[in-house]
């Protein structure tokens, strides 16, 4: 799974409600929401889905500006779990 996060600031504070509408609809979790700061979490299996997620989020009417915070590593769980030695018990 591929995870980034970040926070973005709203146009208004009154923006707030459509914009975390607006991703929920995209399938962006909100985590947190401060005045016209909304702090949200992308979790995807690609690349590409993380990436086209957070070019989708300038889309939303009422955005100002998007930062992202961390964008983990690439690779699938599975990836990462073939990595780990295996349990020769």
């Amino acid at each position: 799974m591929i995870i980034a996060s970040g926070f973005i600031e709203t146009n208004d504070i009154k923006d707030v409600e459509n914009v975390v509408a607006g991703l929920k609809t995209i399938g962006v979790e909100v985590n947190e929401v401060k005045d016209d700061k909304i702090v949200f979490l992308v979790e995807k299996e690609t690349v590409s889905e993380v990436k086209n997620s957070l070019d989708s989020l300038k889309d939303i009417n009422g955005v100002r500006n998007v930062y992202l915070a961390y964008y983990s590593l690439e690779g699938s769980d599975e990836d990462i779990e073939n990595l780990l030695p295996v349990n020769t018990h």
